[in-house]
């Protein structure tokens, strides 16, 4: 039988040694403690900062951040979602107050600004030392997060760094157009030469004064491609990203014959941009209106002082998906590694949780989706209440 856990607490302050503040983004204190450490440490990343997290919070989710401060004068940021687990892994229900830790689309994971001499490796296996003993005492079983292609793994993590089909990004720092080119494929060329002798136009909108145009097309695209639910993002969404990154949000649109046929939302952080939702009217699929679009961001990126554009990877996570290699398409040179990192913080609760999935592959086991059982959720197996 598992022991009742402890119950979370909004703000934690552990002893000057371990350095380590535990906050949460409904807290005002805590919302702005947060805030100055994603200015010291995240470099403009959209994904760690505390509104875009309460803002992708689901029911029951706490949009929660660790802050660590390092004798070495570094700091860690690690913003997360921690969710209520409610069943193990043959559903049955378990008491309240076990935790897992996963982070919201698209990137997340542990933020360093290191300090000047400070050893990286040292730093952060200090922070996962002190997380560890945070986490146990909060009932956390599991966390989860998916690394940023264009920061990649940082050293010291307790857990397993899990490879994935590839995700692009384009660098464009220092290029010119021609070399931009250079680094797409044949039909991407042909296609665009298409476009532009088409006179096809592109609508640059940092104010969102277009927005109503972009989301029609998104909504179509979404129905028409059945997206889940998740992705179909509500006025609060677009209320909370004007507001937050002011200036750091673009909507692009190519327009044909007076008409916006295909477009994208772009975030800019620092140097880096996000391809982040794009849509494209079915009846310009074939026409070219998208590479159009992706050639010209690329373009107006660069005019941002951006280095990276990145293009994220495939719905299927193989390397055959056809999405990844359309947008290889438009980067050739752009594979870069993509990684999950996930760790067991309690393996006891973790192994009773996951009792039915002794073999899975998915992370954490106990959420992996919900087959037929068979002996193996016998009333012995199972995590009691």
């Amino acid at each position: 039988m598992l022991p009742e856990p402890m119950s979370p607490g909004a703000t934690v302050l552990y002893p000057d040694q371990h350095g380590l503040q535990v906050l949460c983004a409904d807290n005002p204190q805590d919302f702005q403690i947060w805030l100055s450490a994603w200015h010291e440490c995240a470099g403009g990343d959209t994904f760690s900062h505390p509104a875009y997290l309460a803002e992708r919070a689901g029911i029951g989710e706490r949009p929660r951040a660790v802050v660590f401060s390092h004798c070495s004068g570094s700091r860690v940021l690690y913003s997360f979602l921690q969710r209520p687990i409610s069943q193990d892994a043959c559903g049955h229900p378990v008491p309240e107050g076990y935790y897992d830790i996963t982070t919201p689309l698209l990137y997340g994971g542990p933020l360093l600004a290191q300090a000047e001499g400070a050893d990286a490796p040292t730093v952060m296996t200090d922070f996962w030392e002190a997380f560890h003993d945070w986490a146990l005492t909060e009932g956390i079983v599991s966390e989860f997060h998916r690394v940023n292609p264009v920061i990649g793994t940082l050293p010291g993590y307790p857990g397993t760094f899990r490879e994935h089909a590839p995700h692009v990004v384009k660098s464009i720092a220092g290029k010119t157009e021609d070399e931009l080119l250079l680094d797409t494929s044949k039909d991407f060329r042909r296609k665009l030469r298409r476009t532009r002798e088409a006179g096809m136009e592109l609508l640059v909108d940092e104010t969102g004064h277009h927005i109503e145009t972009f989301i029609d097309l998104y909504y179509a695209t979404m129905r028409r491609r059945n997206a889940d639910v998740r992705f179909f993002y509500d006025e609060e969404f677009f209320d909370m990203v004007h507001r937050v990154f002011e200036g750091q949000i673009a909507y692009l649109f190519a327009i044909h014959e007076g008409a916006a046929v295909s477009t994208e939302m772009v975030l800019y952080c620092g140097d880096t941009a996000y391809s982040f939702l794009g849509a494209t009217e079915e009846s310009s699929l074939r026409t070219g209106a998208n590479i159009f679009l992706s050639h010209s961001a690329f373009v107006y990126a660069q005019s941002r002082g951006v280095q990276n554009y990145v293009l994220t990877g495939g719905i299927s996570n193989t390397e055959e998906d056809s999405l990844l290699r359309y947008k290889f398409s438009m980067a050739k040179s752009g594979r870069r590694s993509y990684y999950t990192g996930h760790q067991v913080i309690d393996l006891d609760r973790y192994t009773q949780l996951s009792a039915c999935r002794p073999e899975s592959t998915f992370f954490p086991s106990y959420r992996a989706p919900q087959v037929s059982c068979t002996g193996l959720c016998s009333a012995d197996r199972k995590v009691r209440t």
